[in-house]
Formats: C-alpha cells, structure tokens, sequence
C-alpha cells in the first residue's frame, strides 16, 4: 500500500504562527502528560510562549512547520545553537527541541521532512553536532531516532526526594 501523499508546506514559522505553535506544544504536552519532566509549571504556558517568540525571531534558532492548505499547522519542531559546558567538545551545537506531528498527520514521513529541515539548519548554521532530546518512554520516538541515526549518548535519570523517610532507606542494594 503506498503512502498517503502529504499535502503540507514545510516553512520556518513566523510570529503569525505563534498561538498555533503554542497549540502543537500543548497537544504535545497532553500526548506526554504521564512523563514526569513534562509537569507544567505557574504560567509554564506563558513562558513557553515567550520563548517560542524568541526562537521564531533568533538569529540563532529557527521554528520550522508543517501548514495544511487551510493553514493550519500538522506539525513542528525548534532548533536552536546550546552552550556545551567548557570541558566538553563540541562547545556550541544544535539543539532539536519538541519534534512533533499531530497524531493524525503521521506515516506521511512528516517528522522526517522536520528533522531534514532541522539537519539542514544546524549545517547552514556551521553545528558540528546535532542533539535530539526524546522521552526515554517513548518507544516510537526512540526507535524513530535510532532509525535516523541518532545514536542515543547519554540518559537522564530521576527520582523524587522523598522527605518522609531517611535517604539511607531510599537506596536501594
């Protein structure tokens, strides 16, 4: 069965896409909402929004979308230059934040068209190194990369403190 043609434009958003783009994250969000990074803080959507602004006008970011013909956004994803810390190499690369596709925009190969655009960007832009962050729950979204060749490097641990008994019992053997 072949695939079903996608009839998106992918483009770099403008200010004009802001509220949609904010509306992606929040689906996104919801998708998520089981992971415990993705807890929104006290006016989290409000900054959020402050920081998509930042990164549609950066000279050193980028927000890429996917517009429907009604011009409505199917997806998105950010990209911006992050500072490594002074004794790791590369010292600057390109961060790719939030790839997301509605759900009822996918197997269309649109996540891939967006990571394209992000690759493109960071080697516009002379990166060296491009980082993906995913959710270490997301099986889809890890196989994804490891498909794309984004070779998983490094895994952020958590564990909440819990304050009602002494950190001697919290370790476990």
């Amino acid at each position: 069965m072949a695939p079903v043609r996608d009839e998106t434009v992918l483009r770099k958003a403008t200010l004009d896409d802001l509220d949609e783009v904010l509306a992606l994250w929040s689906h996104y969000l919801r998708l998520h909402r089981d992971n415990p990074a993705y807890r929104l803080a006290k006016r989290g959507l409000e900054k959020r929004r402050e920081t998509f602004r930042r990164h549609i006008e950066g000279s050193e970011s980028a927000v890429f979308v996917l517009e429907r013909p009604d011009g409505g956004l199917d997806g998105m994803v950010t990209c911006f230059a992050e500072e490594n810390l002074p004794y790791f190499m590369p010292p600057r690369y390109a961060r790719i934040q939030t790839p997301f596709v509605r759900p009822d925009a996918r197997r269309r190969g649109n996540l891939k068209r967006l990571l394209t655009a992000a690759l493109r960007w960071a080697r516009e832009e002379e990166f060296m190194e491009i980082r993906l962050y995913t959710s270490a729950g997301s099986v889809m979204g890890n196989a994804i990369a490891d498909e794309l060749g984004f070779q998983a490097v490094e895994v952020v641990r958590r564990k909440p403190v819990d304050w009602r008994s002494p950190p001697e019992e919290q370790i476990q053997d």
